[in-house]
């Protein structure tokens, strides 16, 4: 051995189980910090993905500028990609039709296909002269177009526009939700064919992408100035541009607010993580750097040897932190791509998230230094007179007796004991209550999820018949059809009556009368807010959706006129939901029954609506054969893209938002029961000296108990009394700045964390004592 720090390696080996309860807090620090991250940086490129396939990735548009005001864009430095595009009939009101189906009519440049990811080329190529038109593979399937057919297309004013199929595209989630076909062509046979002719004035937009790095708000004020624009003749993408963080909007800066207000919690958390390890174990090695210092050792070396000692054990510590956060990334990543494989199925199996990395990196190495100089100078301060008397870090200075008056001894001592040192009991209780702080900030964001992504609710339909006049003119029989498909899941039908005439407590009122069957019956018993469904669903009785202005109550009388007998019938409400998939109108209320008593009151049978549910095994032949069998007659709704859209979207958020959480709490648990056996650790010869004196083991226990309770029970409070406001400023910066909801206690989350503090300082006092009392009073005084 030539230098004193030679000592390190040979001290790890001694201290090995001391110095691994502190690697232990070091991984796990480092884990907090890389997964959290990582996680976010993984949940801003998943969201970037989603919203380029649903949105387009372009950056903004430039609306009523002329041809050289565009060519003036596009030369810009800034400017990566440039595409012109127009659209008729997207509100399918203006009568563009395809052999009498609605049709959405898209001109736009070839540069566009790039902008938008979901209008990529399956087949053919993109129209190159005045004449040719890709279309969406729906009109493919259902016309039996090829590449190279003609097909006449209907305008509003009765004329037809021949056009040549030179390729297919997939669809939308909303024209295949409308039951509409989609028509491309390129800007100038837009221009020329249809826009001329067209009712509504050419208001085209000018899409752009900006190039990596640019400051695309300021690109956009300069580009404003330049060409004189107005606010509103430029449009951006909101989403897209929030998370590339290039948003100026005023709610996105609430968001980046709130996520640096989260991020700087993240490392407080992992900065008291592990300077508390480093304070608990210099404070069991007093002894250790007083003999060094009996040997020469000046206060500088000791200082250096702590800090050294300290780095030495990030080079194991900080790897495996890294590691194992790399790995819970990538089993989120792998579990999201297997829920949304349509969304996110680009997304790397492995994906590296140098976020992540640099993140978990800096925060481990810069808070082991900065932890290291307070442990390091107490260590150096210690006397090499009470190292050589064996007393070193073994009894403290008491400036108070342990109060007996409202507790027994081994209690009160407990407690004495946790407050004895006030670093220690600071950075103690800091790390419980950083939990609770962690867990409470991030529960807002779950408010906001809730808020900006709706999730696919139960009764959701995959795909809908619907009656094209809102009559009751769909067959049972057809129902019956569907229900023996074997891909099919669930078939439930209504049937609809509007604005019947009734009388609700002898007043006159209007109904929208809705027939409900078992399975909507089971979704409504989930909504119910007062009364039953039973009688409802036997008809007898009928439901109503509440709301402020809603004048039946349960127990109210309605009157109608049965058909086609015209006899009065009285039906009482039995039960009040809170909502319903139904628009309510002023003044009209949403009544509830059975199909049986449906049929009662109005005389007919059949449904204006037929909703199905399918299972995995569905596939696109099963949905062509449904069409086919309910007929041209009817609107044929397919859902399911817009439903894997909405479902990607949560469970995106969900699972990135609950995994914080899910992290959160088990950090919590695992450190705690690390930071009390280092605290135990740290206390073993006076423990021994206790029970030399006739403390009995149960006593021993119950003092480390008292210990770890007294730093939960701080931790609780102070994590409460600070967890709670920050919960608030989040929520009203996410919710209430955006959707105007108050702010809630929430207790259900707040419960939950309280009881995983509880819970793991129990469980930390276990092992203690069970290696307290497997150890004999010499082994115990003289343990290291």
């Amino acid at each position: 051995m030539k230098h004193y720090l030679d000592l390190i390696p040979i001290s790890a080996k001694v201290h090995r189980k001391q110095s691994r309860m502190t690697r232990i807090c070091i991984i796990l620090a480092v884990f907090l910090v890389t997964v959290i991250f990582g996680m976010a940086d993984m949940e801003m490129r998943a969201q970037r993905l989603q919203s380029q396939k649903s949105d387009g990735g372009w950056h903004a548009g430039f609306k009523e500028i002329t041809a050289e005001q565009a060519a003036i864009i596009a030369s810009r430095p800034e400017i990566k990609a440039s595409a012109w595009y127009d659209v008729l009939n997207y509100r399918l009101d203006e009568g563009y039709q395809l052999q009498g189906n609605d049709a959405v009519i898209c001109g736009f440049d070839e540069e566009l296909l790039d902008m938008f990811p979901g209008m990529e080329l399956e087949e053919g190529e993109f129209p190159k002269d005045t004449h040719s038109a890709v279309f969406t593979k729906s009109v493919k399937e259902q016309l039996g177009l090829k590449k190279g057919d003609t097909i006449l297309l209907t305008v509003p004013q009765g004329e037809s526009v021949e056009l040549t199929v030179c390729g297919f595209t997939g669809d939308t989630s909303m024209l295949t939700e409308k039951d509409a076909f989609g028509v491309f062509l390129n800007t100038e046979a837009f221009r020329t064919q249809l826009s001329a002719d067209s009712s509504e004035t050419y208001e085209g937009i000018f899409y752009v992408t900006f190039t990596p790095y640019c400051s695309i708000q300021k690109t956009l004020s300069d580009i404003q100035a330049q060409l004189q624009l107005s606010d509103n003749q430029i449009t951006q993408n909101t989403k897209l541009l929030a998370l590339m963080l290039q948003s100026k909007d005023p709610y996105m800066m609430q968001l980046y607010l709130t996520a640096g207000v989260l991020a700087v919690l993240v490392a407080i958390a992992g900065t008291l993580m592990i300077a508390g390890s480093l304070n608990s174990n210099v404070v069991q090695r007093t002894e250790f750097f007083g003999m060094m210092r009996c040997l020469g050792a000046t206060q500088k070396q000791v200082i250096r040897f702590v800090r050294r000692e300290a780095l030495s054990w990030c080079k194991t510590a900080i790897p495996l932190g890294i590691a194992a956060g790399t790995a819970v990334i990538w089993l989120l990543c792998a579990l999201l791509e297997f829920l949304s494989p349509s969304i996110f199925g680009e997304m790397p199996d492995f994906g590296i998230s140098w976020l992540g990395l640099i993140s978990g990196v800096l925060i481990g190495l810069i808070t082991v230094l900065l932890a290291a100089g307070s442990p390091a100078k107490k260590a150096s301060r210690v006397s090499p007179v009470a190292a050589v008397s064996g007393n070193a870090g073994t009894i403290q200075e008491a400036r108070k007796a342990a109060s007996t008056a409202f507790f027994q001894v081994d209690t009160a001592l407990g407690i004495h004991h946790a407050k004895g040192s006030r670093k220690n009991f600071f950075l103690m209780i800091g790390s419980f209550a950083f939990s609770i702080i962690l867990f409470l900030s991030f529960r807002s964001a779950v408010d906001f999820m809730n808020h900006a992504i709706t999730p696919l609710k139960p009764y959701a339909p995959d795909l809908s018949v619907i009656s094209p006049d809102n009559t009751c003119a769909i067959s049972p029989d057809l129902a019956e059809s569907y229900g023996a498909i074997p891909s099919v899941k669930k078939v439930y039908g209504r049937s609809f009556a509007y604005n019947i005439p009734v009388k609700i407590n002898g007043q006159t009122k209007s109904v929208n009368l809705i027939s409900y069957e078992k399975y909507q019956f089971q979704w409504a018993d989930d909504m119910l807010l007062e009364g039953s469904i039973d009688d409802a669903k036997n008809g007898s009785t009928v439901l109503t959706v509440f709301h402020t202005e809603n004048p039946l109550h349960l127990g109210s009388t309605i009157t109608i006129d049965s058909q086609p007998e015209g006899q009065p019938v009285n039906v009482k409400v039995s039960g009040i939901l809170s909502n319903g998939p139904f628009s309510i109108e002023p003044g009209v209320e949403t009544v509830i029954c059975s199909q049986k008593l449906f049929q009662q009151l109005t005389g007919e049978s059949n449904y204006t609506i037929i909703d199905v549910q399918f299972n995995s095994k569905v596939t696109d032949k099963d949905v062509a054969q449904m069409r086919a069998d309910a007929g041209d007659s009817v609107i044929f709704s397919d859902q399911r893209m817009k439903n894997r859209e909405t479902m990607g979207a949560y469970y995106s958020f969900a699972l990135f938002i609950y995994g914080f959480l899910a992290v959160i709490a088990l950090i919590s648990v695992f450190y705690i029961i690390n930071s009390i056996a280092m605290s135990v650790s740290a206390r073993l010869r006076q423990y021994g000296a206790m029970r030399a004196i006739g403390m009995s083991d149960r006593q021993l226990i119950r003092m480390i108990s008292a210990e770890a309770a007294t730093y939960a029970f701080f931790g609780i409070f102070f994590g409460c009394l600070i967890g709670l406001p920050l919960n608030k400023l989040l929520f009203e910066k996410l919710v209430t700045y955006r959707w105007g909801d108050s702010w809630y206690v929430p207790v259900g989350s707040l419960l939950v964390i309280i009881l995983v503090i509880a819970g793991s300082a129990i469980l930390a006092v276990h092992g203690p004592a069970k290696r307290i009392r497997g150890m004999s009073v010499v082994d115990t005084i003289s343990a290291e």
